[in-house]
Parts: structure tokens; C-alpha cells; sequence
């Protein structure tokens, strides 16, 4: 009975390990960044540490119309570090249909 519950020990630590392992490569992306996050700004200089987030999408006119119009979003916002901009692309990529490949986060 002992070897049972030992095995059964050693088995749960494994399982345990596993999921804490893979833990932090889901919880990289922050998942509670508004689109409102960063701050506006111009494009900072080379060198100065800052975070910039650059994001091209489209989304659904607000005005009713026969065709299926859609609008250009296109923002830029600057941060302290890239996982609050990588929070805040996810966001944008879920709320908005990034169809462009020009989103991204980059250090300046």
C-alpha cells in the first residue's frame, strides 16, 4: 500500500511540475491591458529605453449602409515595458481584425 501512495506522489509532482513549467509561457502575454493603456507620443529617439506600440486594423462603420464598410484603426502608444505593450497588441488583435502584419511592440 505504501509503494501505491508514494507512486501516486511521485506522479502528482511530475504533473505539477509540468503545468507550473508551462505556466509562464501563457502568463507572457498580459490579458487585461485596455486599449486605452501607454500614452500617446511621438516616436521616441533610439536609445531612450521606450516601448513602442504600433498597431494597423480595420473594424465595422458606425454608419448603417448597404455596403460592408470598414473603418481603418491606426494607433501608436508608447509604454514602460513590452509585456504591458504585448498586453495591449493582444487586446487590439481581439477587439479589431489586424489583417495587416504591421503590428507590432519594439524597444527604441
Amino acid at each position: 500500500m505504501k509503494h501505491i501512495v508514494f507512486a501516486f506522489l511521485i506522479g502528482s509532482a511530475a504533473i505539477l511540475q509540468s503545468f507550473a513549467s508551462s505556466a509562464p509561457a501563457e502568463a507572457a502575454v498580459l490579458k487585461n491591458v485596455s486599449e486605452y493603456a501607454g500614452q500617446r507620443c511621438n516616436t521616441p529617439p533610439r536609445g531612450s529605453g521606450v516601448v513602442v506600440g504600433i498597431f494597423h486594423g480595420v473594424k465595422e462603420s458606425p454608419f448603417i449602409s448597404d455596403n460592408d464598410a470598414r473603418v481603418p484603426v491606426d494607433r501608436f502608444r508608447c509604454f514602460t515595458s513590452m509585456e504591458e505593450c504585448q498586453g495591449w497588441l493582444y487586446t487590439m488583435q481581439t477587439k479589431y481584425d489586424a489583417g495587416i502584419p504591421t503590428t507590432s511592440c519594439r524597444r527604441r
